[in-house]
Parts: C-alpha cells; sequence; structure tokens
C-alpha cells in the first residue's frame, strides 16, 4: 500500500462520502460518463479511500470496463480489511468474468514460484507439485474451502506441499499482484516445475480442487 498520499480535508471526506452515496443509490446500468469522469476525479484525490474505490468498481461494472473495476475493487478489498466493504467488494469481483478475475497462468510462473524456493531447480529431483490457497479469514467462501483443503492435506500430504496466503497480510500484496489474484478465495496448482497449470476461483465444492490436484499429479507421474 501506498503511504505517501496527502492526507485529505474533512470537507473533501465529507464530499466524497456524498459522492460515493449518490453512485450506491444508482442502478448499474444507469452510470452517465460526467458522472463516472466525476467520480475519478473524486478517487484520485483520496486513493486510500475503501468507500470510494468500491463505488468506482461498482461505476466501471455500469460501464461494462470490466478491468478497470477489478483494479478498484481489488484495491477497496485490501483497503477494507475485512470489513462489510471488503466483503461487497469480493463479491463484486467473483462475479466479472472468468476471463478478467483468473490468476496468472503457464511458463512465466516459474520465475514467480523460484522466488519462493518452489518447483525444481536447475534439474535438481525432489520438487513436489505445489497448491497455493489465496483466503481471507472474513469470506464465507474461504471458510467453506477450508474443510476441504484440510481432507486433501491429509490424503496428499506426501505427494502434494500446501501453502495459504493471507491476502489480509501487508506482505502477501506483492504475490498477489504477481499472480494476478482477485477474488478469494483462489487457489493456484503448481506443477513440479512451479508452473501455473490450473487454478480455481470461489468455492465450488470438493471437484474443482481435485481436478486441479488430479493435473499437476498426472503431470508429475509422466
Amino acid at each position: 500500500m501506498r503511504n505517501n498520499t496527502a492526507v485529505p480535508s474533512r470537507a473533501s471526506l465529507v464530499a466524497l462520502s456524498l459522492l460515493c452515496l449518490q453512485f450506491s443509490q444508482v442502478s448499474a446500468g444507469t452510470v452517465t460518463k460526467p458522472a463516472l469522469s466525476e467520480l475519478v476525479k473524486a478517487v484520485e484525490k483520496t486513493p486510500e479511500s475503501a468507500p470510494a474505490r468500491l463505488a468506482l468498481g461498482e461505476a466501471y461494472i455500469g460501464s461494462k470496463d470490466f478491468q478497470k473495476a477489478k483494479e478498484n475493487l481489488r484495491i477497496a478489498v485490501r483497503l477494507g480489511r475485512g470489513n462489510a466493504i471488503s466483503q461487497k467488494a469480493n463479491t463484486l469481483l467473483a462475479g466479472l468474468p472468468s476471463a478478467v478475475i483468473k490468476p496468472k497462468t503457464g511458463p512465466q510462473t516459474r520465475m514467480i514460484a523460484s522466488m519462493l524456493g518452489l518447483g525444481r531447480v536447475r534439474g535438481m529431483e525432489g520438487a513436489k507439485p505445489t497448491v497455493i490457497d489465496f483466503y481471507a479469514s472474513w469470506a464465507q467462501p474461504c471458510k467453506q474451502l477450508n474443510g476441504v483443503m484440510d481432507k486433501f492435506k491429509t490424503s496428499y500430504k506426501d505427494k502434494v506441499k500446501f501453502m495459504r496466503v493471507d491476502v489480509d497480510d501487508p506482505g502477501s500484496e506483492s504475490l498477489l499482484d504477481q499472480y494476478e489474484v482477485s477474488p478469494v478465495p483462489t487457489v493456484v496448482f503448481l506443477n513440479e516445475e512451479g508452473e501455473v497449470v490450473s487454478y480455481s476461483v470461489g468455492f465450488s465444492g470438493e471437484n474443482s480442487v481435485k481436478e486441479g490436484l488430479n493435473k499437476i499429479l498426472s503431470a508429475n507421474a509422466k
């Protein structure tokens, strides 16, 4: 998070609050370009305001700019630190098109894993496939996923390395950005080379986790 932002005046905070309230009462399909521009300018003055980021994210959803909606809703989740704003922003993120909220995958993710000490190093044997669970203690879908993950940890503990990353931990922000994690829970499945070859966003029962595990284990067996 940025810490060098100027502290806004009381008057500007009041004005911003009124503006956010205005947007919260407008249906998504009726956001006009002038109104959106006004909110963008307000957020530029108070970029660390969770309500402002949430309102701007909702406004971008209304204008069908899902990439910018994602950017602002992710910030709202972080700034809210588990409050009602975080929860609403996370729900809105989960409702964005799957292509927008999917985490980073493919060969470029091997470098990220190497910085974490995961994956095979210079041809050395012994690397395990890895599952990274990005979660928040306040998110109900994460709580639902916990039981499922505990079950698989017991069944696969000798074959797979399991990790959990708390999105509210300031030290996790770089990792979230590198893997392009949006809503929680998001689970990424790395093969023994450290490459993300599968992922799961949200909670949809055991099957999505089992499919990811089968994929990284089958790749490991080849």
